[in-house]
């Protein structure tokens, strides 16, 4: 039983009374029997039928087939003729509505139904392709890029809007014209051809013709940047039938890369070069120092009353604070020297090319310079005050933590010694033993892989796109302590300043390979999950780590797919040839890799083109003030931006509120992980075991 609803306009009342008694035996409901062209109309306007049998000859003001051509062109019904003439000038007088068929009186049931049928079928189809064509057309107007679409000769058919703005020419101005006239596109010297051409031996043209870094000259003399690719249309035999262009706009996007990358090497409020620039830059001298006879200096300077300033005043004041010690800094360092601010009130000079005298005295100078300004707040006048630590850069220098530690464990002497001094690193003095014999954590770091006192949890990542993989959850590592349960943010920067994170990271992976397998044997929510995992800088580094990953996916028969390995940017830049060669050989045992903390010190895109990531995590700084801080926000769609021109897919982190998380699905963000959709959660086996 079909169900289609069907409008029978038939002259002669018998006949169709006939029909209908035929139609619904058949399951057709029959919504009417009209016998002129004013109530065929009428009938048609009001039910909306599927299919119209008309009889040709019809009493009234039109006859059958000038009634089918008004319905037709209001209602885009299906019709089909019924009649008793198969003579030629019927029949062609006939199509001019569009038929779907013809039923010949007397009617045979056979005929009868195999026409109702074909036509329903043909009429079903027919909407659905003009839906399709509707969705295409909307589509193709809705997308960013920029599409082109030319005939046989080049000559543009169809502009969707996007590429009317790009071009500023307009569909109908453009229309016939050759593309070339469209789009003046060169690559700042010579013009990129918009034609597939043959090669010039004569072989096969490409599929398709790729354009980057390109410049446009719009119609009204405005140059924007532009990238793209050139594609042929061809029929079903393979015949070419036009071309079709896409470009976009990467005008903005170029000006947001140059944007991140300096921003990604500087800090934001001082304008000096941040933590990781410095690092790279500290690397590159204990290189130069391993190398040859030169010695360098590394110079820690930290304000002594910055706290009490900036807990009097307010965090304003604080910031004015370190504004102006940038300024005095950069009238006491050589031309040569390099200066970043390194977090907080702390700022690092890297000192080239110098001796300890010389690099004492530029020090002093400084000192001397600060402790001469002073430092007004509303009327309010402080005295400010450095402790400097000071640590040399010789052939003798081990690494970038090692140099970094050093002149920290002397700033933090001269601090504790009052401050207002400048120390100098010194190795066995019994000042830095007694710093080092405080750091207790080493002890208690090392008891805890011994003794099992590490607790894993977890946080889920869950899709807010639609068309993502299985769910996933990131891993997370908590020290159980005797009364309390402690934070990574209080271990893991003295287990990375001591060497202890491969030992702990190896600790991680094993116990979550051991926890997957158990969970996995389970009947509960996490059986559905996929695992990332941290690894720290120093394991990224660490020759021996592939073995040792390989050799625990063979002990617990752990699929390598249920993994995905998190490293920051910073740890990734710092160990770029390790990096590279890890995820290289881990992603051929099927792991995904994530680069974590995107955006917070990334110092060059560079970089992030030559490892082969598949996730990129949107640094949660960004994320939580996404809907207060436009800057952020315009970070955020960036990032985002860049992953999607990779194709990574992101994952926002500090989801804390739902507003968040919508700004984000509008975006086009992939995944989020936050607070709004879960807290940190003890897996099932640590669930009890919170103390020891």
């Amino acid at each position: 039983m079909s169900g289609e609803r069907i409008l029978v306009v038939e002259n002669e009342k018998i006949i169709a009374i006939d029909l209908q008694r035929r139609l619904e035996r058949f399951g057709y409901e029959v919504i009417g029997l009209t016998g002129s062209s004013q109530e065929a109309i009428a009938a048609a306007r009001k039910h909306r039928p599927d299919l119209i049998l008309m009889d040709i000859m019809l009493p009234g003001d039109l006859d059958g087939i000038e009634t089918a051509k008004k319905i037709r062109t209001e209602l885009d019904s299906a019709v089909v003729f019924l009649t008793a003439y198969s003579d030629e000038e019927t029949l062609e007088h006939a199509k001019e509505a569009d038929p779907f068929g013809y039923i010949l009186k007397p009617f045979k049931e056979k005929e009868l139904f195999s026409t109702i049928d074909i036509a329903l079928y043909k009429h079903r189809v027919d909407n659905a392709l003009k839906v399709q064509e509707r969705w295409l057309s909307a589509i193709l107007h809705s997308v960013a890029d920029g599409i082109i679409a030319t005939d046989v000769n080049n000559r543009v058919q169809f502009m969707n809007h996007a590429a009317q703005e790009i071009t500023g020419w307009t569909e109908g101005q453009a229309k016939n014209l050759p593309i070339a006239e469209i789009l003046r596109i060169s690559d700042g010297e010579r013009p990129v051809p918009l034609e597939i051409l043959p090669e010039a031996d004569g072989s096969a043209p490409a599929q398709s013709v790729v354009f980057e870094d390109s410049i446009l000259a719009g119609r009204g003399g405005k140059e924007i940047r532009v990238e793209g690719t050139v594609s042929r249309i061809r029929d079903r035999a393979g015949h070419v039938e036009g071309q079709v262009v896409a470009l976009r706009d990467t005008t903005m996007m170029q000006r947001m890369s140059e944007t991140i990358t300096y921003q990604a090497s500087h800090d934001t409020l001082t304008g000096l070069e941040n933590r990781e620039q410095f690092s790279l830059r500290l690397g590159s001298l204990i290189e130069s120092a391993q190398s040859s006879q030169a010695t360098h200096a590394l110079a820690y300077l930290d304000l002594d009353q910055f706290k009490v300033i900036n807990d009097t005043c307010g965090h304003v004041a604080g910031d004015e604070l370190l504004r102006q010690t940038t300024a005095i800094i950069k009238t006491v360092v050589r031309s040569t020297d390099h200066c970043a601010r390194l977090g907080g009130d702390e700022f690092g000079l890297l000192l080239e090319n110098i001796n300890l005298e010389q690099a004492q005295l530029i020090a002093k100078r400084l000192q001397a310079r600060i402790n001469q300004h002073k430092f007004v707040w509303h009327k309010k006048s402080f005295s400010v005050s450095s402790s400097i630590g000071l640590v040399m850069i010789a052939a003798n220098s081990r690494d970038i933590h090692t140099v970094l530690a050093a002149a920290d464990d002397a700033c933090y002497v001269a601090k504790d010694l009052g401050g207002n001094q400048v120390r100098n690193y010194e190795d066995n003095s019994s000042l830095f033993l007694r710093r080092r014999g405080e750091m207790e954590w080493i002890s208690k770091l090392r008891r805890a892989v011994e003794e099992n006192h590490f607790r894993l949890y977890y946080q889920p990542i869950v899709a807010i796109r639609d068309g993502q993989d299985r769910k996933r959850c990131e891993i997370l590592l908590r020290l159980a302590d005797a009364e309390r349960i402690i934070v990574p943010a209080d271990f893991i920067p003295a287990a990375e300043r001591y060497n202890l994170m491969p030992t702990i990271d190896r600790w991680v992976i094993a116990s979550s390979f051991d926890a997957y397998q158990r969970i996995s044997a389970g009947d509960g929510e996490l059986k559905e999950y996929l695992f990332s995992i941290n690894l720290s800088g120093a394991s990224l580094a660490d020759d021996t780590l592939l073995a040792f990953l390989r050799s625990e996916f063979e002990r617990t028969g752990v699929p390598p797919s249920a993994f995905c390995f998190e490293v920051t940017e910073t740890a990734a830049i710092g160990n770029i040839a390790s990096a590279r060669r890890l995820i290289h050989n881990l992603k051929e045992l099927g792991c995904t890799f994530a680069l974590d903390d995107f955006g917070s010190g990334f110092s060059s895109f560079g970089y992030l083109k030559n490892l082969p990531i598949d996730f990129l995590k949107i640094d949660g700084s960004f994320v939580k003030d996404i809907n207060s801080d436009p800057i952020n926000r315009s970070m955020v769609e960036a990032i985002n931006n860049l992953g999607k021109l990779m194709g990574v897919r992101t994952i926002a982190e500090y989801v804390a509120d739902l507003a968040i998380m919508e700004s984000l699905r509008e975006i086009g963000v992939d995944y989020a992980q936050g607070y709004v959709i879960a807290a940190p959660t003890p897996l099932p086996e640590y669930a009890q075991a919170h103390l020891v």
